[in-house]
Parts: C-alpha cells; structure tokens; sequence
C-alpha cells in the first residue's frame, strides 16, 4: 500500500487496536497555482495544500465537520486537525494523516469476491462519477482527487486517509428513515422517533444503511427500517409487514435532507452521504406498529424529541439535526411557533426572505438509483440552486402625468413568524 499519504493501518474495524506502523512522506509542497473548473478533470490535487479559494473546494457559508474528526471505537487514532486546517485551501505543513482501511473491506473487493460489497484497492474515477455524489451535485462542482488519484472528502480533512471502515472511495450512500409518532400514553401526546442503539459505537441512531449497487432508495429505505427496528418472530412477521406498508408510501414520505453526513467512519477519501426520508404514524398505526432490535442493533424504542432526554441530545452524527427539522415542520404545519425562536413583539415589515426549500414526496424517488445518472441530478434548492427571476424594471413615470389619487394609509403587517425550517442550513452537523 503507498505511504506517502501518512501512517498506514490495515485492521479489520471488529478488532480495534492502537498498533499502528509509520512511514513515508507527504509528497513536497511546490508552487501552488490557480485552478478553475476548466482543470479540474486533468489536474490533481496535492492534500497538503491547496490554493483554490473556499468558494470551489471547501464548504462555505456551512458549519465545519466536527464527528468525521472524532475518535470512533474501531478505528486507529486520527491526527488532531485544527478547524482552521480542515478545509483543503488552508496549507498545513507535512499533513500526515493517519492510512487507514479495514481488512473487511479488502476482503470484500469486488473484483476478487463474487458479490463483494468494497471497491478495489485502487479508485476508479469512472466509477466514481457513474456513483454520482449528492453533496457535490448541491454545489454543481465535480469530485476531486488528490496526487494518488483518491477522492478528496468535499467538506475537507479529517486526519484519516483511504477508506476506513466504509466500502466504496468518494461517497458511499445511505437511505435513513424518520419515523415519529404522537405518544398516546403519555399526557400532550409528544412527539416520539424510533431509534436503535448501534452494535459499533454503542450511540442511539435513527435506523438506516447502505443502499445496495442498483436498489430503489425507497426499498432501502422500508428494508432498512424491517431489519434494524422490525425484527419480529415468524408468527408475527405477516402483520407488521402490513403495518410497514400502510406506513412506508409515497404519499406519508418526505424528504428531509440529501447530501453530506458528518459521520465518525468518514475520512479524507471516503464518507457517507444519505437520503433522509420522513414518515408519521397515524394514530391507530402508533400503538400498533410493534419493534423489536433486529442484527444491527442492541436495542430499539420509541424516543421523545426532547433535548431534555439525554438519549436524544446525543444522537449519532447528524441524525439529530434532521429529527430537529422534522419536529419544527410538524410544529409549523399546526399553527405553533418553533419555541426555540421568538416571535417579535411589536409588528414591523418582514425583511426580503429567500425561497422556501419545497418539501419532496417520494413520488418519483421509485426511480432513483444508486449508480444511475438519475441518482445525482441537478439541485433545484440549496447551493448551485438559480435564484428566483427578478422582476421587470418599472416605466419611469411622465412628467405630465398627475399624482395618483390618494388612499387611506394600509393596515400594518402581521407580525413575523420565525421558520426554524427555512432557516435550517442544508448542510448539517
């Protein structure tokens, strides 16, 4: 394995250890130059420094990744990196992150083990781009490699190079489903989600994984959901398949969030992407739908949307984030104020907003798929998005023509409501 990306570790993520070997270099810093969109496809990128602006690279006006650069429990320990260093516009001397690839994943090469889930050893930019990316499509910006021919992560360093724990180089996608529910046995009826507690890092997660070469993201998103928080016995597996269709259509689903996961398996050259999807139980599917921990998981439960439960507040990576969205829409679409923001007291004009992000239904996700050119379209909202037209430039009034008759002054505005939603960054942490 080269190692002039850093210390190289190859172990398998079921068997931590802090053994690692070090060697090589990073490969010498020279003259850096400017790169525009007209290079990006022959020119590659040294890691260590690059000199090409925030705006084509790095993430603007977004919060940095903060979990990709935590410690996970099955990886080695990564290079401390300073915000300031993470995103790649910023030089950092002799940036050496730490090499490291499960032995899981080389053992799943696709290209030695029939159906093996891991792409080869090397990276096929090819494949890369047939795989589409959701974050770099929201920029409308191509994925970068740098000078071994690996994808540069688009948000920026994370102080772990190749692909860790995760199969694929450059984004590896998953389909998470939100499920929420009104709790009838508790008084106000809260808000709940199903959560799952993980067999890898022992956090509370939403239910979720990888969307299989070629499978429709919205049967990624039922047979995820079945396997991890549905793993009823055989006596009872015809009903709560039921109960999953009557909750999983396309009419109950809507998307929350596509696009970058700030995830602890991420590194420098791969990490997760997802489609978060929600779905509402209605009142008698909420104290029908049954769940029991399937393989992946250690436990499963309803959980209050509460930052008061301990269990919630420390949800895995971004999933609290997206839970977050959905309970200020669902609060928005019965008439409340989010009470995390304040309505103002006296009635004043509302200032210019930008366009509201439009939910999606599932309608139409049937026929997106991973490894397809339908799988990263063109973003119609968040960055890359075309503002809205401006309007026609009004005719200069005559200077014969008489003043308008008067009118009677306009009632004041009503007062401006805060939506925690349209405030919502697209990228979250």
């Amino acid at each position: 394995m080269p190692l002039c990306c850093g210390r190289s570790v190859q172990q398998d993520v079921s068997e931590p250890s802090a053994s690692r070997r070090t060697g090589g270099r990073v490969s010498p810093v020279g003259s850096q130059k400017e790169l525009t969109s007209d290079t990006l496809t022959s020119t590659t990128l040294d890691s260590s420094t690059l000199d090409d602006g925030e705006d084509n690279l790095s993430v603007r006006h977004t919060q940095l990744h903060v979990r990709a650069r935590s410690e996970h429990p099955r990886y080695p320990r990564r290079v401390q990196v300073l915000d300031a260093h993470v995103p790649w516009s910023s030089s950092i001397e002799g940036y050496r992150p730490t090499d490291f690839v499960a032995k899981s994943v080389l053992e799943n090469d696709c290209t030695v083990k029939e159906g093996g889930w891991a792409d080869p050893a090397e990276p096929d930019r090819e494949a890369i781009a047939r795989r589409g990316s959701y974050e770099h499509e929201k920029r409308r910006l191509p994925v970068r490699f740098d000078e071994l021919g690996r994808p540069l992560n688009p948000v920026g360093r994370t102080g772990m190079c190749n692909r860790g724990g995760l199969g694929k180089w450059g984004p590896n996608h998953a389909a998470d489903p939100i499920v929420t529910r009104r709790c009838p046995d508790k008084p106000g009826t809260p808000l709940e989600v199903v959560v799952i507690k993980r067999r890898d890092t022992g956090e509370w997660a939403i239910p979720g994984g990888m969307v299989d070469a070629g499978e429709l993201v919205s049967m990624t998103l039922r047979r995820e959901f079945e396997e991890e928080a549905g793993n009823v016995p055989e006596s009872e597996r015809e009903r709560f398949e039921d109960l999953a269709g009557r909750l999983f259509t396309e009419a109950n689903g809507h998307e929350v969030y596509r696009g970058y996961v700030d995830d602890p398996r991420n590194t420098d050259n791969a990490w997760m992407e997802t489609t978060a999807f929600h779905f509402h139980c209605t009142a008698d599917l909420a104290v029908q739908l049954p769940l029991r921990a399937g393989d992946d998981a250690h436990n499963v439960t309803w959980l209050d949307v509460d930052d008061a439960e301990p269990r919630y507040a420390a949800l895995y990576a971004s999933h609290k984030d997206w839970v977050d969205r959905v309970a200020c829409e669902l609060r928005l679409r019965k008439g409340h104020s989010p009470k995390a923001v304040a309505a103002p007291a006296e009635a004043t004009p509302p200032a210019p907003q930008g366009r509201r992000k439009p939910q999606r239904s599932m309608l139409g996700l049937g026929r997106l798929r991973i490894g397809s050119p339908k799988a990263a379209r063109p973003a119609t909202t968040g960055y890359g998005a075309s503002p809205p037209p401006s309007p026609p430039p009004s005719e200069p009034a005559s200077p014969t023509a008489s003043p308008p008759p008067s009118l009677p002054p306009s009632p004041p505005p009503p007062p401006r409501r805060s939506s925690c939603v349209s405030a919502t960054a697209d990228f979250l942490v």
